[in-house]
C-alpha cells in the first residue's frame, strides 16, 4: 500500500463520493478511481460497493479506514516533526564542556541561546578533555569545548577561548599570598593539588614540574575543580588552574608563572563527517560566533 492509494480511499471513504473525494484532493476523477482499484487489487478484495451512482463502504472497507486514518496521521506528524526541527522550532542537541567552562562562560550563553531559540534543548555534560573527546568520536556528544593542543585527526574544531593558566594559592600563605609572579621552579617544595585523569589540568601541571626539574608533592590527587580550590584556599597545597577557573574565587589568591609559558586554547569540536542535526549546527554557529 502507498500512501497515494490510502489518501484515495480515505477520501473517498470519508465522502462517499469519488467526485467529491477527487475535487477534496485536487485530482481528476479517473485518478482516484485508478488508485482505488490499484489497492483493491493488491489487497484483493473489494473496499467499496458501487451502486449506480451510491458508493458505500464494504466490511473490508470499514475494517481498513481506521488503520488508514491512522497511517497517514502519523506520516503527518513525522513530516510536521522533521519540518519544525528544520525551522528550528524543535530539535536537541548536547554538548561537553571542562568544569572551568560549565561553571563560568556557559550559562550566560546558554541562556541566551535559549532566548534566542526557545524550542532548541541543549543537554550539557562536564568533563575534562580526554573523556569528552572519546564522546564525542563515539556519537555520544554533537559538540565538546577542549583543549586543541593534541586532537585526533576525525575530529575537526574551530577556535573559542586562549587563556594563561595561573597559580592559584592561599591570600595567607607566607611565601605566595602577596606575590604577583613566581618561578616554578621554586615551587618544589610546595605541595600541589592534581586533577582527575582524564583532565588536561592534571597534564599541565605534571609537565610543568618536570620541566622545572622536580616531582610535585601531592597534597589532593584526584579532587575536581571546587574541592581542590576548597583545598588551596585552606592553605592545604597551591594548584595550576585557568584564569577563568577564579572568577569569584574570594578566598583564592592568583600568582603568575614567570619562568614558563602556560596558555591553554580551547577549541569547539565536534566529529568529522558527521552529519548534525539543525540543532547541533545552530548551537555551534551560535558558540562560534559569540565566544
Amino acid at each position: 500500500m502507498n500512501l497515494r492509494h490510502l489518501t484515495a480511499f480515505v477520501a473517498v471513504a470519508e465522502t462517499l463520493n469519488f467526485s467529491r473525494a477527487a475535487d477534496e484532493l485536487h485530482v481528476a476523477q479517473p485518478a482516484i478511481s485508478q488508485q482505488i482499484r490499484a489497492l483493491e487489487q493488491e489487497l484483493g478484495v473489494m473496499l467499496f460497493d458501487r451502486i449506480g451512482k451510491k458508493v458505500s463502504l464494504t466490511d473490508a472497507g470499514r475494517a481498513l479506514l481506521p488503520y488508514a486514518r491512522q497511517i497517514l496521521a502519523t506520516v503527518e506528524a513525522a513530516e510536521n516533526e522533521v519540518r519544525e526541527r528544520s525551522e528550528l522550532k524543535r530539535g536537541k542537541t548536547s554538548l561537553g564542556a571542562p568544569p572551568t567552562v560549565s561553571t563560568h562562560l556557559l550559562p550566560a550563553k546558554l541562556m541566551q541561546f535559549k532566548q534566542l531559540w526557545p524550542g532548541l534543548e541543549v543537554t550539557l555534560r562536564e568533563a575534562g578533555t580526554g573523556t569528552l573527546l572519546s564522546l564525542v568520536e563515539d556519537g555520544k556528544l554533537d559538540l565538546a569545548i577542549v583543549a586543541t593542543d593534541v586532537m585526533p585527526d576525525n575530529v575537526e574544531s574551530t577556535p573559542f577561548l586562549q587563556e594563561d593558566y595561573v597559580l592559584a594559592v592561599s591570600p595567607q600563605h607566607p611565601f605566595l599570598g602577596k606575590r604577583q609572579t613566581v618561578k616554578l621552579a621554586d615551587l618544589a617544595n610546595e605541595p600541589f593539588i592534581l586533577f582527575p585523569e582524564g583532565y588536561k589540568l592534571r597534564e599541565v601541571t605534571l609537565q610543568a614540574c618536570h620541566r622545572a626539574g622536580f616531582e610535585p608533592k601531592v597534597a589532593l590527587d584526584g579532587g575536581a575543580m571546587a574541592s581542590a580550590l576548597e583545598f588551596v584556599g585552606a592553605g592545604l597545597g597551591v594548584a595550576l588552574v585557568p584564569e577563568l577557573a577564579l572568577i569569584d574565587a574570594h578566598n583564592i589568591h592568583s600568582v603568575r608563572i614567570s619562568d614558563q609559558s602556560l596558555t591553554r586554547e580551547l577549541g569547539l569540536v565536534w566529529l568529522k563527517g558527521r552529519s548534525l542535526s539543525p540543532a547541533a549546527r545552530t548551537l555551534r554557529e551560535f558558540l562560534t560566533n559569540n565566544r
